[in-house]
């Protein structure tokens, strides 16, 4: 199985968090979820991997090729879909997306972007991005993501804020994506859709690495959403659920 993408030791420090010597690798064709609690580390490893802020130790390789502080020129076979990504607000979102194929150096086609608004609703191409509900920006960052066609697709919490019709769809074309052997890492709080869409998962905790596994493996024993609670230090769901009903009955 080729690899696309390995990360040996990679660590970055904070000044209360320290990501410690994280070490995975990215398969082709396959999906890896991506899961943690708020701030065990995953939005800091994603940006890590396209190197949009600086790590303090270790390595990324990407198809082979150490990745150093000055390299850009890879992204353009990476396609990254931010959790808080505003796109250039002053935009239409056919404008925004002549703009990332411009970035991505790929060849300008208004047929391509037209029937790609069309499928996901964002055909008005007078209405400025500014005026797009949170869930119209997530679905123009994902066309951004996968417009040019790339290798690994790195996708930080893509389903937030959209509507159920228009996650199915990601989901199909995240499936699609990896039969013709784009690789995914996707970080998610919707335990259900990791379950169902990974072929393995990745979970963090205070920076950690605590569990890598094979989804098929896992449900053999348990749930993710299980797995994530044994391993989360959320443990004590039981005991705070006795706790708030008491409180609220008082």
């Amino acid at each position: 199985m080729n690899t696309i993408l390995n990360v040996k030791n990679l660590r970055k420090n904070y000044e209360k968090f320290l990501l410690n010597d994280l070490t995975f690798q990215i398969f082709e064709k396959e999906i890896v979820g991506f899961l943690g609690p708020n701030g065990s580390g995953k939005t800091t490893t994603l940006k890590l991997l396209i190197n949009s802020i600086p790590a303090d130790g270790g390595e990324i390789f990407f198809l082979g090729e150490k990745i150093k502080k000055s390299h850009i020129e890879f992204r353009r076979y990476i396609g990254y879909m931010p959790e808080t990504g505003t796109p250039y607000e002053f935009l239409t979102a056919k404008e925004y997306l002549e703009f990332m194929m411009d970035v991505y150096k790929v060849k300008k086609n208004d047929k391509k972007i037209d029937e790609l608004l069309s499928i996901f609703d964002l055909k008005d191409v007078k209405k400025r991005i500014k005026n797009f509900s949170k869930g119209m920006k997530q679905k123009l960052l994902f066309i951004s993501a996968i417009i040019h066609d790339p290798k690994l697709l790195i996708l930080d919490e893509p389903f937030n804020s959209v509507d159920p019709q228009t996650v199915y769809l990601m989901k199909k074309i995240l499936i699609g994506l990896k039969d013709e052997k784009t690789s995914i890492i996707f970080s998610s709080h919707i335990l259900e859709i990791v379950e169902k869409l990974s072929d393995r998962i990745i979970l963090l905790n205070n920076g950690t690495k605590v569990y890598e596994g094979e989804i098929n493996k896992i449900k053999k024993e348990e749930s993710v959403e299980e797995l994530f609670n044994r391993l989360s230090s959320s443990n004590d769901a039981d005991e705070n659920l006795k706790k708030v009903i008491e409180i609220i009955k008082e």
